[in-house]
């Protein structure tokens, strides 16, 4: 649910005023949020005195369904609060988890940024994945390749893609056949930055593959 309260803040001149900000995001509420907030334009407001544009900082917890992602935002200037903060976080969250019905339960865990650009650049980020994700789902129909596609919050975890393109034919996360398809993709089209370097890691740590394994059994 995307919530909004009414805040006290203070203007970087000092003066003090009522505004309306956001303290919760739930894209699947409100999918037009987000590229509001990649503009970073959410919770900024003007001094009614002095006119100054600024950002107001605040908590802000951001839940993106879709693409298993929670997490809490802390205002920057929390960072040396660190072991608290993620003890709170943990502790919201469990108890969010009991309130929830047994088909909603979400099993992947949140993440704890500080500063609302810490969170843009992580959308940012995730965004120009999903662009060469794209070009690979077109591309399937025109090179000898089929894709797998594992759980958002994995990928995010080892910051690689979501979908991997193999070896035609195979249904199987094998290392043979994924960097088979990595090496096709890449050769077609250099351009994907985010394979290309998916490509190096695997061809150098084969092992990934188990952990991957591992972690979607």
């Amino acid at each position: 649910m995307t919530i909004s309260n009414l805040e006290e803040i203070e203007c970087p001149y000092g003066h003090v005023f009522e505004a309306e900000l956001l303290s919760a995001i739930s894209i699947s509420d409100s999918p037009e949020i987000k590229s509001v907030l990649m503009g970073g334009e959410i919770n900024v407001v003007s001094c009614p005195e002095c006119k100054k544009v600024f950002y107001a900082e605040c908590f802000v917890l951001y839940h993106d369904r879709e693409n298993e992602l929670i997490a809490f935002v802390y205002p920057l200037s929390f960072q040396n609060q660190a072991v608290q903060c993620k003890r709170k976080m943990r502790g919201e969250f469990e108890l969010a988890l009991k309130n929830f019905e047994e088909k909603e339960k979400i099993s992947y865990e949140p993440l704890m940024l500080f500063g609302i650009e810490e969170l843009v650049s992580l959308l940012h980020s995730e965004q120009d994945i999903e662009d060469e994700e794209i070009v690979l789902k077109y591309l399937v129909s025109e090179l000898p390749l089929d894709i797998i596609r594992i759980a958002p919050s994995l990928a995010r975890k080892l910051r690689i893609p979501k979908i991997f393109p193999v070896s035609k034919g195979e249904k199987n996360l094998e290392a043979k056949s994924l960097i088979s398809g990595l090496q096709i993709l890449t050769k077609y089209n250099s351009n994907l930055s985010h394979y290309v370097e998916f490509l190096d890691k695997i061809s150098k740590n084969k092992a990934m593959i188990a952990d991957i394994k591992n972690d979607i059994g």
